[in-house]
């Protein structure tokens, strides 16, 4: 066997098993990495009204931004929705009585809109990682071009 084919193999045995075969073994981890994420902006949503104490409101922001870290979830869109649910937040308004007699929280419709669009945001780059960056992108060159 030539030398240049001995030489070829071992490279691309040493690419299977340093950059392929740990891709492969991560995806799993990765998936659930990104999985807390998405539970911990169901749980920063849940408490995301002005009835709701503060302090859980201040521990669920920060346990969402650890994990959002270790999925490496991109900082702006993070910061795009946690900046909207304290706006929402905010917004929101309690009412002694509702319809059926009990108290009700209501949000500011608007602030509402933006959360929302937020959380579909941010979920996009959960479900489809590379496919955002690229996105993400392609739009930071079509403003370049400008």
């Amino acid at each position: 066997m030539p030398i240049w084919l001995q030489v070829l193999t071992s490279l691309i045995a040493a690419l299977i098993g340093g950059v392929v075969s740990p891709q492969v073994t991560q995806a799993k981890d990765r998936r659930a990495a990104r999985a807390a994420v998405r539970e911990k902006v169901a749980e920063v949503d849940a408490l995301g009204w002005r009835d709701e104490p503060y302090p859980d409101f201040r521990r669920a922001v920060a346990a969402l931004e650890a994990a959002a870290i270790l999925a490496g979830v991109p900082r702006s869109k993070v910061l795009r929705f946690t900046q909207a649910v304290v706006e929402a937040r905010n917004s929101s308004e309690t009412y002694d009585e509702g319809p059926d007699g009990e108290p009700i929280t209501v949000r500011g419709t608007a602030e509402e809109e933006v959360m929302r669009g937020a959380i579909e945001d941010l979920s996009r780059s959960l479900w489809h990682p590379w496919l955002e960056k690229l996105r993400s992108m392609a739009s930071r060159l079509a403003w370049w071009r400008r």
